[in-house]
């Protein structure tokens, strides 16, 4: 978390013993800051940019192509992970994108946004 920035966009990811899957995208509002007086524990702000048009499920991610090798699969319930552009592109893909809360009525196609970072 400490290495994400302004405006980075992120997957939300349920983590769920039952739904591992990511049904949406946030952006960085706020840089990583400490939580606590000991400066041990820290957090970043978020806020929602869109919803996955389809949510992409753990089970699918890991019969992707191109998906090989994603440290997700190697340790599925953490909360922070790196996600490469391609990797993130790829998974925007399956899920049809993504819409934007903030996007007129007339406007209803989905949205890809390239990771800012890789």
């Amino acid at each position: 978390m400490k290495s994400m920035k302004l405006g980075d966009l992120c997957f939300f990811y349920h983590s769920g013993n039952k739904s591992r899957r990511i049904v949406g995208v946030v952006s960085v509002i706020k840089e990583w800051y400490f939580t606590d007086g000991d400066e041990k524990e820290g957090a970043v702000d978020v806020k929602e940019v869109g919803e996955m048009n389809r949510p992409v499920d753990l089970k699918e991610m890991k019969g992707e192509d191109g998906l090989e090798g994603f440290v997700l699969f190697k340790q599925p319930r953490l909360s922070v992970v790196p996600v490469p552009k391609n990797v993130w592109d790829k998974l925007c893909e399956i899920g049809g994108g993504f819409t934007r809360e903030d996007q007129d009525e007339e406007e209803e196609e989905a949205v890809v946004i390239d990771k800012l970072d890789d």
